[in-house]
């Protein structure tokens, strides 16, 4: 058995897309899928990229907003699902330090 505390600041600095204030923890690397843990600073973005695949964004701790292509931006808390489809353009950002799980499959939404 492993016990990880997700709290805790790991991972490794992300700056692509422009992406600022962001570090990135991989949990699970498969051909099929990939689960990550994002951390996010208060003021930091996941810059505007597309997915490759269908993206689940699940807030664990924090508080911030997030956006499709042009639209508005969306608040986002503890507890919240973000579904993003393949090929949409979104971007995160974090209104206080947030940290999430995101899952990467393709075939999740059938």
């Amino acid at each position: 058995m492993e016990i990880r505390d997700l709290r805790d600041d790991g991972g490794r600095e992300i700056t692509a897309y422009g992406s600022s204030g962001l570090t990135a923890e991989a949990l699970i690397r498969s051909d099929v899928a990939a689960l990550t843990v994002l951390r996010v600073a208060a003021g930091g973005e996941i810059g505007r990229h597309p997915t490759d695949v269908e993206q689940f964004l699940l807030v664990l701790f924090g508080r911030g907003s997030v956006r499709s292509g042009d639209g508005p931006w969306e608040p986002v808390e503890a507890g919240h699902l973000v579904i993003w489809r393949p090929g949409e353009v979104h971007t995160t950002r974090a209104d206080e330090d947030l940290t999430a799980y995101v899952l990467e499959a393709s075939g999740l939404l059938s």
